[in-house]
């Protein structure tokens, strides 16, 4: 008998118990918890930015519903052109609180410094970006990302500010890059200039000409400039700069 107990107790070794950690745990539960609370936290801060947003997302989703009822009234089964409607109405909503999301971040992030890095340290690829290169007292500055595409620099700020900045980086630049491609860009809404809105897809439409090794030897031979000496003063920083950048 005692054997047969034993015999017993082995063989529940190795069985999966009910409740243990592993690959039935609760981790993709927390997941899901998270990921709908990140969408609860968009869409509240985007329904205040954006009023108009739930009547956008309620007309396209209740388009694709009424198209699918009349359809079903005229072909049939009803039911299942409802169902049809129902499911295209969901992805186009989704598809416009995307959209207005990220214009409506967009509209917070510009005219703030730094809002061109963010963009790009947010893009999925091999975006190397280095920032700031150049920067001034009115808080001007320039980016510099390595990719696939090249030499990409980013200019942000108002004025002439910018525009002297990038200058001053495409020369120090052009001098270890040799024949690769160089591109510029200047952040604003001025003629010449690429909106905040358009700058990921200005970068993701840049003919991609360089290697993986290649994209890695430009990179190192650009950090091998060094850090820049930011003009910024000893002591506490002027509040009140005049638009002509020049401190009285």
């Amino acid at each position: 008998m005692a054997r047969k107990g034993s015999s017993q107790a082995d063989g529940t070794k190795g069985k999966p118990v009910k409740g243990a950690t592993g690959r039935g745990g609760g981790g993709g539960d927390a997941e899901k918890q998270s990921r709908l609370k990140q969408i609860r936290l968009v869409f509240g801060m985007t329904r205040k930015r954006d009023p108009k947003l739930i009547w956008w997302m309620l007309l396209t989703f209740l388009g694709p519903v009424a198209v699918g009822v009349g359809v079903g009234f005229l072909v049939g089964p009803l039911w299942l052109w409802i169902i049809v409607g129902v499911v295209f109405g969901f992805v186009l909503a989704l598809n416009v609180f995307g959209r207005r999301a990220q214009r409506s971040a967009f509209t917070e992030m510009e005219g703030q410094p730094g809002a061109g890095a963010t963009v790009i340290q947010r893009m999925r690829g091999d975006f190397r970006i280095t920032t700031p290169v150049q920067v001034n007292r009115n808080q001007d500055l320039v980016s510099r990302v390595v990719c696939r595409a090249g030499v990409i620099l980013v200019a942000e700020g108002r004025g002439r500010g910018p525009r002297d900045l990038l200058g001053a980086e495409v020369r120090r630049v052009k001098k270890v890059i040799g024949n690769a491609p160089l591109h510029d860009i200047i952040l604003g809404n001025g003629e010449g200039e690429i909106p905040l809105a358009k700058l990921q897809s200005t970068i993701m439409r840049k003919r991609r000409v360089l290697r993986r090794n290649e994209v890695d030897d430009l990179y190192r031979r650009l950090a091998a400039l060094g850090a820049m000496n930011l003009p910024i003063p000893k002591g506490p920083m002027p509040t009140r700069v005049p638009r002509s950048g020049k401190i009285r």
